[in-house]
């Protein structure tokens, strides 16, 4: 469970936390976020949905935390995150995104 702890650590929870949200000891979730156990399946899931990332993330498969749904869901991952970083940078530098992105279009176009 490579980001166990890093998940953990962003909502400010401890082992123990995670332990009773869980339903295991203090110690399991110490032994998982060292590598030298692992949760069974169900609880991968759970802890997946409880931290909202996706399960790829949570075990280190993936860098991209969460899957598109909703609106986005037709996307790829790679696409979600682009849009994701996207929404969160400032108008101006969404515009000269948009202006690049016109630019290198119009030459493939050529």
């Amino acid at each position: 469970m490579i980001r166990l702890k890093e998940l953990r650590d962003e909502v400010g929870l401890s082992q123990g936390d995670i332990a009773e949200k869980f339903s295991v000891a203090q110690n399991t979730v110490s032994s998982w976020e060292n590598g030298k156990r692992d949760p069974d399946t169900d609880t991968v899931k759970k802890i997946a949905a409880f931290f909202d990332v996706s399960i790829d993330y949570l075990l280190g498969v993936s860098d991209i935390k969460k899957a598109p749904s909703g609106e986005d869901a037709d996307l790829s991952v790679e696409e979600a995150e682009l849009l994701r970083r996207f929404r969160k940078v400032s108008p101006a530098l969404q515009e000269a995104a948009l202006r690049m992105l016109e630019t290198d279009q119009k030459k493939e176009n050529s």
